[in-house]
């Protein structure tokens, strides 16, 4: 009888290491609000929602060189020239987060380039262009895109994507603002910048705070 005791002991220990592991795993990725704990004696791991995921990974950004460098700087010296650190760190990041994300373009280039997205891109590039690396101005915000792509000054604007003037945007547009911002975002001196839901504000791929323009939609 005490060899038969220590057996059934010995069978329960065992699928109990068997069933754990698995369990603690899935609890690991993350989803421990999705599953259903086995039930004693119970080796299969159910799952609660259909609609359980994995966790996914950050986008990555896209390698920078001194080109995509050259142009995140004339970026914030044109879109934020006028602000705060902080401020010029939020435009930094916001050309950045648009770059991982991909939707925008694959390079910092592209993302600060594409049509009626970044304004003195469309309106003052010649400009621009001519400004040289001796300039202040340029020195000034060289010392801001390194600080925030060497990882020292952190994103204030928790993974924003989209940025504007409100006071300048409502002037233009009659009083309003775009659909994707008619919702609270973060101020941050003059700009209000907004990560909408995971990055990706709805029906704002192109919307930018310019008036209707021939060949574009109307935010």
């Amino acid at each position: 009888m005490r060899i038969y005791i220590l057996s059934l002991v010995f069978v329960f220990d065992l699928i109990g290491n068997i069933v754990g592991p698995s369990t603690q795993s899935l609890a690991a990725l993350g989803n421990p609000g999705n599953c259903v704990l086995p039930l004693p004696g119970d080796s299969t791991v159910r799952l609660a929602r259909a609609d359980a995921r994995l966790p996914q990974l950050e986008p990555q950004l896209p390698p920078l060189d001194s080109e995509a460098r050259d142009y995140l700087i004339r970026t914030i010296v044109f879109e934020a020239g006028g602000e705060t650190e902080i401020g010029k760190v939020a435009v930094a990041h916001v050309i950045l987060n648009r770059a991982r994300l991909g939707r925008w373009g694959g390079t910092v280039k592209e993302v600060v380039t594409r049509p009626w997205q970044f304004e003195p891109w469309m309106t003052r590039r010649s400009e621009m262009e001519r400004l040289e690396p001796s300039d202040a101005r340029y020195r000034d915000a060289a010392r801001i895109a390194d600080g925030v792509l060497l990882g020292e000054m952190p994103d204030p604007t928790a993974g924003a994507t989209h940025f504007l003037n409100p006071v300048i945007v409502k002037d233009r547009r009659g009083g309003s603002l775009p659909t994707w911002a008619r919702r609270d975002g973060l101020p941050i001196g003059r700009h209000t910048f907004y990560a909408l839901d995971g990055h990706l504000p709805v029906h704002a791929e192109d919307e930018v705070y310019w008036p209707s323009a021939p060949g574009r939609p109307s935010c």
